[in-house]
């Protein structure tokens, strides 16, 4: 899979659309496919990008199946309901399965359920990932982590106090953050929410969302093979 050094913002609708945004399950829509052979009428199509569904889950029910409402950043709510082709990869989704929590669905197309309601129906839970962050944070989270990844020439710059150096220490568990030393690590911890956001990022799947590229697609993307 194809990965960047500079992280892609999740703010970009163009990889990161609103659910409205999302393409019809049954329609055919040239911003996110493209036909695999153009003289085959036949011919299947594929997806033309990565593309991910980001919403913060307002609702979470596992009675009957698994089933969540999230709203998405224009504060449309649309139902996610998982037919999982791999019933064993659930268990890593339903240890964040709660509210206030973020959702993450890649290639999500939009469904209409029997029920009336719309929203996306996950087959392939593989391509789904919930982010222990509510939708606000992993936005801030982001924004951090586009602000702190240093362009190509550039120095890298302390988290905590801005100042561009060599030989920063990493941090252990994100590994995508460093500092000056134990002080100005401790400060970041505690001032800048680095605690919050580290939980989040030291998932591999996490942090491999923010260097995907996103442009080019060469397969989907599966959470069970990310590094």
């Amino acid at each position: 899979m194809a990965k960047q050094e500079i992280p892609q913002s999740f703010k970009d609708p163009n990889f990161f659309p609103s659910f409205r945004n999302c393409p019809g399950e049954h329609a055919w829509d040239d911003r996110y496919l493209v036909d695999s052979d153009p003289n085959d009428p036949n011919s299947y199509g594929s997806n033309r990008k990565h593309w991910c569904l980001l919403g913060e889950i307002v609702q979470a029910d596992t009675i009957i199946r698994p089933r969540i409402v999230a709203k998405d950043h224009n504060g449309d709510r649309f139902v996610v309901a998982f037919y999982p082709d791999d019933p064993d990869d659930m268990p890593r989704l339903l240890n964040n399965f709660k509210i206030g929590n973020t959702i993450a669905i890649f290639y999500a197309l939009v469904h209409n359920f029997l029920d009336g309601s719309v929203g996306v129906r996950v087959e392939d839970s593989d391509e789904v990932l919930i982010i222990p962050l509510d939708f606000k944070d992993v936005i801030k989270m982001n924004e951090e982590v586009i602000a702190y990844t240093p362009i190509a020439g550039t120095q890298r710059k302390c988290h905590s106090c801005d100042q561009a150096k060599q030989d920063l220490s990493q941090c252990a568990r994100c590994t995508l953050f460093h500092y000056c030393n134990k002080e100005c690590q401790a400060k970041a911890w505690n001032e800048k929410g680095h605690k919050k956001i580290c939980k989040a990022l030291k998932d591999k799947n996490v942090r491999y969302m923010h260097f995907l590229n996103y442009a080019t697609y060469g397969g989907a993307l599966t959470f069970k093979q990310a590094a």
